[in-house]
């Protein structure tokens, strides 16, 4: 696995003094923050997209859940009372329309922008938030009408249930089903990938396969919301490299247990568990007591908060490696500039929506570096103001010192 390339393209640079870059980092961060959000997409972009063609679209799932919303071939359809209430409270991360291309080459656009109106009929946001990504998909493997009506015809809405008691009993039912270090962890055996393991999703399997020489760091692992399947991968890489005794610390958080949003101050948010020792066992149940705790709550998280409380439970650790939720902003991204180690960030869920320029600051702030399923993203203190930069094909430009992607309609 080599580097990922970073290309940049140079608009202007502005000389400033370290105390002006400061200043200007907060104000600029909040500016472009407020100014993405501003932006409204609206029915007619959707429609305009550019079409991606398939033979077959075939539904795929795992990190979150899916809500197929069937259409008939050539008709929309009302969304079910069902449906709406499933996703009234969910945090949407994509949406797939697809369709057929019968009568081959024909323009749909006003069909397809119908469909579009229902969704928005459910839930505006999923049409005017632009971090909702949505793909414009045409199957192409049909010949006649016949064969046309056969295909799925739809809406098919990627998103995470709202965090309640019944999906944090799950979560921990996925970790109580997890054979205990020994014979048994050879049920699990295959060979496509690391460690013979056979799991849903392996991106905290496969980085730290790739990064042996990351020997002597503190894990600090996201445990709230939809991180289960990441969890569950953590738990068997510590299975299998206990005798290593590269880790000195693991801490995991939650944002807060069930602590209410207003008394949530950052600094001091809370919900965050160590482990010293490397015993199984003892990572084990430290993991089911912060997922059981937590709420899922919002989808900042106090990840800084959690790695400073790392770093002085073992200031002689040369590395953070933070296991963070892509799908989450970080809360408490004020308190980065007290973190004066590298923050190696394994990145999940970036193959649901494009990287959170969150982490992208966080790693560039402290020297660090972003690591994905596909790439690793270690040149990020590299580029000046006004730069952009291109980074697993979403566009951001350097404002005020930090990443801030540029949304295109």
């Amino acid at each position: 696995m080599h580097d990922a390339i970073v290309t940049f393209s140079t608009f202007r640079h502005y000389p400033e003094n370290d105390l002006m870059k400061s200043a200007a980092l907060f104000f600029f961060l909040f500016l472009c923050t407020f100014n993405i959000a501003a932006q409204k997409r609206t029915v007619d972009d959707i429609a305009n997209q550019r079409e991606i063609p398939k033979a077959v679209y075939r539904l795929t799932t795992g990190a979150v859940d899916a809500l197929v919303i069937n259409m008939t071939y050539g008709q929309h359809e009302v969304v079910s009372e069902t449906d709406r209430k499933k996703l009234a409270d969910a945090q949407v991360i994509a949406v797939d329309l697809v369709f057929t291309d019968f009568p081959k080459g024909q323009d749909l656009k006003a069909l397809n922008k119908t469909r579009i109106e229902k969704i928005y009929s459910l839930r505006k946001d999923l049409v005017t938030n632009p971090d909702v990504q949505w793909k414009i998909i045409r199957q192409t493997s049909c010949n006649n009408e016949a064969e046309a009506q056969v295909l799925f015809h739809g809406i098919v809405i990627h998103y995470r249930p709202k965090q309640d008691e019944k999906t944090i009993a799950a979560d921990l039912k996925k970790l109580g089903d997890l054979p205990s270090t020994g014979d048994s962890l050879k049920k699990l055996v295959s060979r496509t990938v690391p460690y013979g393991v056979k799991l849903a999703d392996s991106t905290v399997l496969k980085i730290l396969d790739r990064h042996k020489e990351w020997t002597n760091m503190v894990i600090v692992a996201d445990l709230s919301g939809s991180m289960s399947p990441y969890a569950t991968q953590l738990l068997v890489w510590f299975q299998l490299r206990m005798k290593d005794k590269a880790v000195k610390q693991v801490v995991f958080f939650n944002d807060g247990d069930m602590k209410d949003e207003s008394a949530k101050v950052v600094g001091s948010i809370g919900g965050i568990y160590k482990v010293k020792t490397m015993s199984y066992e003892e990572i084990l149940a430290t993991a089911v007591k912060t997922i059981s705790n937590g709420s899922g709550g919002d989808a900042p998280e106090n990840n800084c908060e959690a790695i400073l409380r790392g770093i002085e439970a073992a200031p002689e650790a040369k590395e953070i490696i933070l296991i963070a939720d892509n799908l989450a902003n970080i809360k408490d991204i004020s308190l980065m500039k007290d973190i004066k180690k590298p923050v190696r960030i394994i990145l999940c869920g970036t193959e649901l929506a494009p990287i959170n320029a969150d982490y992208l600051n966080l790693a560039r702030a402290t020297g660090g570096s972003v690591h994905t399923m596909r790439d690793d993203l270690t040149t990020l203190t590299k580029g000046n103001e006004g730069e952009t930069v291109k980074i697993a094909g979403s566009t951001f430009k350097i404002v005020g010192g930090a990443f801030v992607r540029v949304v295109t309609m």
